[in-house]
């Protein structure tokens, strides 16, 4: 039987994909972890927001936001990455906002270049983040929730790979039946969640429908050229996919007219999205969400060598924007129906 590795074990080493960062040294690449009883380890709202109590509760994990070529961790009080973390409060979770109240901590997250080694050989340092996610989620219902609401699991890309392994791992409302009833809904954005996944822990089931609760939600956008999915780091084989447009996992082509409206902020006006009606129609093929008449192709700009043109994992939330913000509503709808 192989041995979990630790720290130690990476010491000296380069990781890194596709470009290494220098070798790991501990005692200083490991910044120190969140005391989640300090208001300053929790992103605060833009003042833009809705401060009125909502009768549901968001626990929102942030996406990738460290892509330096030196830090292995993010430390959490790093001025730079915490805007950025607080930026994804608006272009992505504000789809909860006048609707649950977001809870977001800050964590200790991968640098994006061992996001591909994190479940594997990069797997300590990527444990030390969901170690601050299972404190963070504890205080959180301890100090914030306490029983009183239930929740909404949040997320995307890196931040959705930690939900779906947290849960898989029974964390996070989904160690058994009574916990998962507090469970409005998962959505788990840009990343996989395979059948293998749902094996692991039975008690994690794909929504099959726009108001069923409980759930989890999930897929991958791309567009339909050619060797795409194979080009799309985050979509895995086997991967059960929900099309935002129908909120069904079947392969049924969904018209751009069902798509409500897609929304991309701005840094110079955060409060004023622009927005297009109908951006796209979409149909789950294989292992992916295909995007195909899209109205603004000029929205979808490649960003990086990790996501080519063509991969728009950067923009899963902004092309359904406004069907997942009405999904928030009808799922929270039905869990109170569910229970009067």
């Amino acid at each position: 039987m192989t041995e979990t590795p630790t720290l130690e074990d990476l010491r000296g080493r380069e990781l890194g994909v596709p470009v290494t960062l220098p070798p790991f040294i501990p005692e200083r690449d490991v910044p120190a972890a969140p005391d989640y009883a300090d208001p300053k380890t929790w992103i605060s709202l833009p003042a833009h927001f809705s401060t009125e109590q909502q009768p549901v509760d968001v626990f929102w994990v942030y996406p990738t936001v460290l892509s330096d070529t030196s830090t292995y961790l993010m430390d959490t009080a790093d001025p730079v990455l915490r805007e950025k973390a607080s930026w994804t409060l608006v272009e992505q979770a504000s789809i909860f906002d006048g609707q649950a109240n977001i809870y977001a901590p800050y964590y200790r997250q991968n640098n994006v270049k061992i996001n591909p080694l994190m479940l594997t050989d990069a797997a300590p340092i990527f444990d030390l983040g969901q170690g601050d996610l299972i404190a963070a989620f504890r205080y959180f219902l301890e100090h914030f929730n306490r029983g009183e609401r239930p929740i909404i699991l949040a997320a995307h890309s890196q931040g959705s790979v930690r939900v779906v392994e947290l849960s898989k791992a029974g964390e996070l409302l989904t160690g058994d039946p009574a916990s998962l009833e507090q469970l409005v809904a998962a959505y788990v954005i840009g990343y996989s969640i395979t059948g293998s996944d749902l094996d692991t822990n039975p008690l994690m089931r794909i929504a099959r429908s726009a108001g069923e609760t409980g759930c989890f939600i999930t897929y991958n956008t791309i567009s339909d050229a050619e060797g795409k999915e194979r080009e799309a780091p985050t979509v895995r084989q086997g991967s059960v996919v929900v099309n935002p447009l129908t909120w069904r996992t079947d392969t049924a082509f969904a018209p751009a007219s069902a798509n409500i409206e897609a929304a991309f902020f701005r840094h110079e006006d955060p409060a004023k999205p622009v927005r297009y009606r109908n951006f796209a129609a979409a149909q789950v093929v294989d292992n992916a969400l295909v995007i195909t008449d899209i109205s603004h192709p000029e929205e979808l700009p490649a960003t990086s060598v990790t996501f080519p043109e063509g991969v728009y994992h950067m923009y899963d939330y902004a092309i359904f924007y406004e069907n997942l913000r009405e999904n928030v509503g009808e799922r929270i709808r039905a869990y109170f129906r569910e229970r009067n």
